[in-house]
C-alpha cells in the first residue's frame, strides 16, 4: 500500500468495493483532495446537510478540485426504496467508466446500500456482503427492512431479465 492509498484507509470506516468504487464516512478538505489525487472522478453523498460532520461547502470544494459531485440525501429514520435503487443503478452506470467515492455521515447508509450493490450488480455471495456490511455495522431495524425491500426488488428484476432471456433463447431456435 503506498503513501496516498494509505491515508485514503484512514478516512472514516472506508471501503474498497472494486477499483472504480470506494465508499466511507464524510472525508475531510484534506481527504478530498487525495480521492481526486487517487484518480477518482466523482463522489456522491448521501448524507444530509445538517449531519453532525456535514462538510460545508462540499459541493463547491469537489467541484473546485475538479470533481464531479452528486448529492442524493438519504433519510435515517425513512430511507425510500426508490431513492436506493436510483443509487445503486447510477453506482453502476457510473463505475462502467469512472472511478467513484460514495459517502454518508459515517459510512451507515451508504455501506447498506453496498451490501446490496456486491450481491445484485457483483454477484458477490450473500455471507461475504453481510461480513463487509458488519465491518462498518450491524444495520438497525429501519435499514434492515429497507435492505430487504429493496432485495426484493433487486431479485424481481433479476428474476425478470432472466426470463427475458430465456424466452429469448426459446424464440431463437423455433
Amino acid at each position: 500500500m503506498n503513501q496516498l492509498e494509505n491515508a485514503l484507509s484512514h478516512i472514516d470506516h472506508f471501503q474498497f468495493v472494486h477499483e472504480h468504487l470506494f465508499s466511507s464516512g464524510q472525508p475531510t478538505i484534506e481527504q478530498l483532495k487525495h480521492i481526486k489525487e487517487y484518480g477518482v472522478t466523482t463522489v456522491i453523498n448521501l448524507a444530509l446537510n445538517d449531519a453532525e460532520n456535514h462538510l460545508l461547502n462540499e459541493d463547491r470544494i469537489c467541484l473546485e478540485l475538479g470533481l464531479n459531485y452528486v448529492h442524493i440525501p438519504i433519510l435515517w429514520d425513512t430511507p425510500s426504496d426508490e431513492q436506493c435503487l436510483l443509487v445503486l443503478d447510477m453506482l453502476h452506470h457510473l463505475v462502467q467508466e469512472q472511478m467513484v467515492w460514495v459517502h454518508c455521515a459515517h459510512n451507515l447508509r451508504v455501506s447498506s446500500l453496498i451490501y446490496l450493490y456486491r450481491q445484485y450488480y457483483m454477484d458477490i455471495d450473500i455471507a461475504s456482503a453481510q461480513d463487509l456490511l458488519h465491518a462498518v455495522w450491524e444495520p438497525n431495524e429501519t435499514w434492515t427492512g429497507l435492505i430487504h425491500a429493496v432485495a426484493l426488488q433487486l431479485q424481481g428484476r433479476k428474476a425478470t431479465k432472466e426470463l427475458q432471456q430465456s424466452l429469448m433463447s426459446a424464440n431463437h431456435f423455433a
